[in-house]
């Protein structure tokens, strides 16, 4: 039906446009900002059983935070173009007849996630869209020397105001078990950070291509089916892969936009795996001889074989820390204090998480998973 295709390529371009000239996607990534404030530690962990209706899961969270939540989706919705702002509750559509844009339980969770709100589905679909568009990050991972195993840090770079204070930590469960933990933004339902009890740990970093823009992300995913890419991120922690199988799902599955997920894994197990929108260009792990770190793993937003841009120093900076720190000191303790550090953390910098992989199913109680929040 040439209409119904018609629809989606409008509210695409429309939103697109929008997208592209708010202040936010106009930064670049080299913006090293010095820190503007201090950090919080997440208190909040909110349980998300999978077992109730996709519409109910996220009632707690999103009542806890309603206030916060309104005022930064009337931040992003204001700052777009009156044209777009027009075509919002078009999209919401794209909610229920746009096969394959927003598949199940997500799209039921979106509404869910808006009646309790009190907003517009539009509005949640927009902003779960708009986290994937324009974040900057890093990733760490390391052994610890004395319990062999991985500790995982890191960074999300943002350069929206006000996220700090819908950062939460959640626990996925099915069947009375969790199968997931996990730091998001209240409002977005896929995650872009995680810990499965089965012994692995993930992150989703934006990778800067040319072919990485807001229209080829949207085009990718109303058209080709693509999924969304820190969806795909949910679905490898909570479906209880293994660390091998979730890799070989990361490599392969269609997703919209180019990226790299960060892997640790048991005992010294590590990887980055370099994403086009098809499958991966590149898998590196840490033992692999072109790691030139050895004995850490480090992922910003660019290809390890490529230099990085001269106005972002993250890599860098971050790998020189971590060689004058040595391999002997690594611990939770010093590569949480690592990343808090200059570039590392910056201006943009809207939480750190750390993670072991000690997180198993045998005692999910036990091993590492915290969260602060930056430049509060």
């Amino acid at each position: 039906d040439p209409q119904k295709m018609a629809l989606p390529l409008v509210l695409s371009l429309g939103l697109v446009e929008g997208f592209r000239s708010h202040s936010v996607l106009g930064q670049t990534l080299g913006n090293m900002g010095n820190i503007t404030g201090p950090s919080y530690r997440v208190n909040s962990t909110f349980k998300i059983d999978l077992d109730r209706d996709p519409r109910d899961r996220w009632t707690e969270a999103v009542e806890a935070k309603k206030e916060f939540l309104q005022a930064t989706l009337e931040d992003v919705i204001s700052e777009l173009p009156a044209s777009v702002q027009k075509l919002i509750p078009f999209v919401e559509w794209m909610l229920d007849d746009a096969e394959g844009f927003l598949p199940e339980p997500y799209r039921e969770e979106v509404k869910g996630i808006a009646e309790v709100a009190g907003v517009p589905p539009g509005q949640v679909l927009i902003a779960n869209i708009y986290y994937e568009l324009a974040s900057g990050c890093t990733g760490l991972v390391a052994i610890d020397p004395e319990k062999k195993t991985a500790i995982h840090a890191r960074n999300l770079d943002y350069g929206l105001p006000g996220l700090q204070n819908l950062t939460v930590n959640v626990e996925f469960f099915r069947n009375g078990s969790i199968v997931a933990k996990g730091t998001t933004y209240v409002g977005y339902v896929g995650l872009l950070t995680g810990a499965s009890p089965m012994g692995f740990s993930v992150q989703l970093n934006e990778r800067d291509t040319k072919n990485g823009s807001v229209w080829d992300n949207a085009f990718e995913a109303l058209f080709k089916g693509g999924a969304i890419s820190g969806f795909l991120l949910r679905d490898l922690l909570v479906s209880g892969m293994s660390f091998s199988e979730a890799i070989q799902v990361a490599q392969t599955r269609h997703i919209i936009s180019p990226c790299y997920y960060i892997f640790a894994g048991p005992g010294n197990e590590a990887a980055v795996v370099t994403r086009e929108r098809q499958s991966a260009v590149d898998t590196m792990y840490m033992s692999d001889t072109r790691n030139e770190n050895v004995w850490f793993l480090l992922q910003t937003n660019y290809d390890h074989w490529e230099k990085p841009p001269a106005d972002d120093t993250r890599r860098n900076y971050t790998a020189a820390h971590m060689r004058d720190l040595g391999q002997g000191a690594v611990s939770v303790q010093s590569v949480f204090d690592l990343v808090s550090a200059w570039p590392t953390q910056n201006a943009e910098t809207t939480y750190t998480t750390v993670m072991t992989s000690s997180f198993d199913t045998s005692s999910p109680g036990e091993g590492v998973y915290f969260t602060y929040t930056r430049n509060n």
